[in-house]
Formats: C-alpha cells, sequence, structure tokens
C-alpha cells in the first residue's frame, strides 16, 4: 500500500448513520487517500446496521470501541441509547467481531497507530490537566512513545477533538459524530502539515478549524505523559 497523503479522520459514531454519510461522502469528495474511524459504532440513536454498512462500504479502517465491546459482551446495556444485540443483524454482529483493536497506517511523515483508547485499552484517557478536568496519564502510551513506532497516534473515547503534542508523537482525539457533542470529523494533510475540522448537523457539513500539525511556535512539547503538570490550554479543532 503507498503511504498516505490525506486521510479523514471520524471519531466515534455512536449509530449517528446520517452524519456518517454525510462525513463520509465529504471526505470522498475532499480526495482522501483513506479514512479511518475510532469506533463506538453503536449506542446512539441510529442505525448501528447502517453504519456497519457505511463503513463496509467506503472502506474505511475501523477499530473496535468500548461500547462495541461491551455489545459483543452483553455488558453496560444500561447506558443511554444501548443497543441489544437483537437490535443489529447477523452481519452487523459478524462486523463488530471482527474489528481489532489497533490498527497501523504508513503515512508519509511517518507510521502512524489507530486506536480507541491507548493500544488494546479501550478505556484509557489521555489529558494533560485543565483548572476543570485532572491529569490523565498512561503508562501504556509512556512505553509507546519511549519506543519510538509511531510518528502520530489518533484516538477516540473522549468526544473532544483536540491535539496534543509530544517531542515525538503527535495524539490527535478525532471527537464523535454524536450530536451532543459537537459532531463533526476531521482531514489529515500529512503532505501540508496540517488538519482540517469539520462540522455536521442534521444536513450540512460546515468548516470549522484549521491547524498546523506541528506544535505551535514557541510551545515545549511534552516528553511523555509523566511530564503533565496541568494548566493546560487545549488545543482544539471547534469554530474560535
Amino acid at each position: 500500500m503507498n503511504k498516505i497523503g490525506r486521510l479523514g479522520v471520524i471519531g466515534d459514531v455512536h449509530a449517528e448513520d446520517v452524519r456518517l454519510e454525510m462525513s463520509l461522502a465529504h471526505l470522498e469528495q475532499e480526495g482522501v487517500d483513506a479514512i479511518i474511524c475510532t469506533g463506538d459504532i453503536v449506542d446512539g440513536a441510529g442505525c448501528p446496521d447502517q453504519v456497519a454498512g457505511l463503513l463496509q462500504d467506503y472502506d474505511v479502517a475501523t477499530v473496535r470501541g468500548n461500547h462495541d465491546r461491551w455489545l459483543i459482551e452483553n455488558r453496560a446495556r444500561h447506558v443511554p441509547d444501548a443497543h441489544q444485540q437483537a437490535d443489529l443483524s447477523d452481519e452487523g454482529m459478524s462486523y463488530l467481531a471482527s474489528l481489532p483493536t489497533q490498527i497501523e497506517i504508513e503515512t508519509t511523515l511517518g507510521k502512524l497507530l489507530l486506536c480507541h483508547g491507548i493500544g488494546d485499552n479501550d478505556l484509557q484517557k489521555i489529558w494533560p490537566g485543565t483548572p476543570r478536568l485532572p491529569m490523565e496519564k498512561s503508562e501504556q502510551l509512556d512505553e509507546i512513545i519511549s519506543e519510538g513506532n509511531y510518528r502520530f497516534l489518533i484516538n477516540g473515547h473522549m468526544h473532544y477533538r483536540s491535539l496534543i503534542h509530544f517531542e515525538t508523537l503527535t495524539l490527535l482525539n478525532a471527537g464523535t459524530l454524536k450530536g451532543l457533542h459537537r459532531p463533526g470529523f476531521s482531514l489529515i494533510d500529512f503532505e501540508q502539515r496540517d488538519i482540517t475540522a469539520f462540522e455536521c448537523d442534521a444536513k450540512t457539513v460546515t468548516f470549522a478549524k484549521h491547524l498546523p500539525l506541528d506544535p505551535p511556535q514557541g510551545s515545549n512539547p511534552w516528553s511523555n505523559t509523566q511530564a503533565f503538570t496541568g494548566g493546560w490550554q487545549p488545543l482544539v479543532l471547534y469554530p474560535d
């Protein structure tokens, strides 16, 4: 496979089949080389079978989220908008069961790791710490950084489109298509070294934010999560 120069990034879907179809069509029109998704296909207001079909039709590289795992294991069915196994077709359940926890992608700027949380841990959150939210450190991410195999890591789970810059790795949280969490998606151009975010309501896709992939000038990227000190000013992919 050729190295990816332009990559479409879709976060946690949560059965938002209408927004997913709009997002995929927009990214296809943008001429991306590939599209990825951070999972959590189920547990939402829309149709999970429709979501599974769209992801397959557009050949989207997708990982399994914790909500997908919970449905397969028939656990945590008390969560809001929870689906039951009977809500999916046999094909839909088979698709969920087939999803990996991690996918490696070769980009023109280096190797990228796609996962839902961090690595095989689909519940792991990363947060440098702000006045409103405490720090979330990760020995798993620190090990990934130390091994030096990846230039980028894209995950979901936190539903917050944001960039966290480490010295040797850039982490992008892909956000979500879920309606209550400022739904949207992103396009990374590795050749131009930038990322463009879009938002989508029930009918339209609109431009949201444009940011460089590289750390802001004058910033001091962290060595790993143990270097977090709190007081972070989030670098987000939402309109100013």
